[in-house]
């Protein structure tokens, strides 16, 4: 029975959980306003007025960021996908499926390969009118032991080991906003190449599976 509950425990904790990505942001850029305060001499009697502020108010505005790229992802059995990134769309000109789901994660995180045979079952139950795409970042897995690592947990879906997966998962956070450090498992959701939703962390599949039937009753 103390089993039972240790896994259990376990379990809930890894499901709102997320590993953070080893990196720091240094580009933060403080925007604030100013005050000053020049001094005057007044008369007795009147107003003192020895002190004027004066705001000086700081630009806020920004020039819109343009994000577009092209990645070559292609997995140990070298089957390739060429993944263009124009903004918040993202489109591969091998596959015409729907939906396509994209998953960053690495070995070394515990929330990702607890994620993987949810996602095994996913690709399973909606291989027609979906592709699954792992995308392994910041690991220094050699390839013997990945090779051992995909055949353990069974995975049934595209794990991409490109050079470019990095630069890929840099480009995909931009578009979303998020921070260079970033918690994986990231998962993002395209539908006809147009950005659907997003899961930072381990999330519960159900709510993954219900994104993916909204998304499908959108394109019927």
């Amino acid at each position: 029975m103390r089993k039972l509950y240790t896994l259990f425990f376990t379990s809930v904790l890894l499901t709102f959980t997320g590993c953070e990505d080893k990196k720091t942001d240094k580009n933060n850029i403080p925007i604030e306003n100013t005050t000053e305060f020049y001094g005057t001499e007044t008369a007795e009697g009147q107003n003192d007025t020895r002190f004027k502020v004066v705001k000086k108010k700081t630009s806020t505005v920004q020039e819109p960021v343009s994000f577009s790229d092209t990645f070559t992802l292609y997995d140990m059995k070298q089957t390739t996908y060429v993944a263009h990134v124009s903004d918040k769309k993202v489109t591969f000109k091998e596959n015409d499926k729907a939906i396509k789901l994209i998953t960053f994660f690495a070995s070394w995180c515990p929330p990702c390969v607890h994620d993987i045979p949810y996602m095994n079952d996913l690709q399973k139950k909606y291989r027609k009118e979906m592709l699954l795409l792992g995308v392994l970042i910041h690991d220094d897995i050699t390839k013997p032991a990945l090779k051992s690592f995909l055949a353990k947990h069974e995975v049934n879906y595209f794990i991409s080991t490109s050079t470019h997966n990095n630069d890929f998962a840099s480009l995909i956070a931009k578009t979303l906003s998020l921070p260079k450090n970033f918690s994986i498992p990231l998962t993002v959701m395209y539908v006809k190449g147009e950005y659907f939703t997003h899961y930072e962390g381990a999330v519960p599949i159900e709510m993954i599976e219900y994104d993916i039937n909204q998304a499908l009753k959108t394109i019927k």
